[in-house]
């Protein structure tokens, strides 16, 4: 990797930039392309996170790095200083509030987004809207850590499925909003491999495949999934096939889990013994019955009242003998 550094004239204070490129090799052209890319709130060019991006970036593809202030409207005008200095490139990016000001900055020139640890929410408000009005002909990239508190992952990918532009996802296990991980030696690691990941995927990419994990393993190494359809993509199409496969006569008696799985239907009694209707003699023979039961009660009530009856005429002929005569 080659860099250099340089200054673009910018009122009141000139931008400091650093530019690096691919060793030059028969099998790595110079190309004119390149990322134009800043840092977060806090950060500088030599922060760790994006000393390490730019060194896994610039294995395969240039990129201008530039220092902001904290300011982002400010980081925003940069930008576009920054790209009227270039020849029209056709990528920007940016990491944290870098990953605001890059969206905010795009022109109908741009072809890519790279966000790495966009901060979706800080507290309850969410900052989707600048994304859903991403022009439909750009592609973006998200890049985030699983562990990064401004960045939730469902969060995201319900923001992602409301976008107008299409969109992809790399997520790195163990990461938070600074792309640190655990244990710490593997930070730099991390680093180098999202920038290889992301200029791969400037170089070409699978609309068909849109999602990624970076992790390290058992033995200390980082390594890359690859570009992986999206599990809910995954379900549909693997029930899709699997439906379409099947015997007509044999898939109404399947259905298909949302794990890929074939199970039997279950069927209730009403749909495997349908009941029988009635006949007119289970009918008559409910109508006796009930037909006895009210004889039955009929019959008590005549009871009791006799009983009452003859209790109260006993009581008067005792009263009488008892009388003097």
């Amino acid at each position: 990797m080659a860099s250099h550094s340089f200054s673009i004239p910018f009122d009141p204070k000139a931008i400091s930039c650093v530019l690096s490129t691919p060793p030059l090799t028969s099998t790595n052209p110079p190309v004119s392309s390149k990322l134009i890319f800043t840092h977060g709130a806090g950060g500088t060019l030599v922060s760790p996170a994006i000393a390490n991006f730019s060194s896994g970036f610039s294995r395969q593809l240039p990129v201008l790095c530039f220092q902001g202030n904290s300011n982002l409207g400010s980081r925003t005008k940069m930008f576009s200083a920054v790209i009227s200095n270039q020849e029209a490139p056709t990528s920007l990016g940016g990491r944290s509030m870098g990953a605001r000001a890059a969206v905010m900055a795009a022109t109908d020139h741009t072809q890519h987004l790279v966000l790495i640890s966009y901060p979706l929410h800080t507290g309850n408000q969410v900052r989707d809207q600048i994304l859903y009005d991403i022009s439909p002909s750009m592609k973006v990239i998200f890049v985030s850590g699983d562990r990064d508190s401004m960045c939730n992952m469902p969060k995201l990918d319900e923001v992602r499925s409301k976008m107008k532009c299409q969109t992809w996802k790399v997520v790195v296990e163990g990461a938070d909003h600074g792309m640190d991980v655990k244990p710490k030696k593997l930070t730099e690691a991390v680093g180098i491999m999202t920038g290889e990941v992301v200029a791969g995927w400037i170089k070409g990419n699978d609309d068909s495949r849109r999602e990624g994990r970076i992790f390290g393993d058992e033995d200390g190494e980082v390594k890359w999934t690859g570009w992986e359809r999206a599990e809910k993509e995954t379900a549909v199409s693997t029930k899709a096939k699997q439906e379409s496969t099947m015997p007509e006569k044999t898939r109404s008696n399947y259905t298909i889990t949302p794990n890929g799985k074939a199970t039997v239907k279950s069927t209730t009694n009403s749909e495997s013994t349908p009941k029988r209707p009635r006949s007119d003699t289970n009918v008559d023979n409910v109508e006796k019955k009930f037909a006895s039961k009210r004889t039955r009660k009929t019959m008590d009530a005549v009871d009791k009242r006799y009983t009452k009856q003859d209790s109260v005429s006993g009581r008067t002929r005792a009263a009488k003998r008892a009388q003097p005569t």
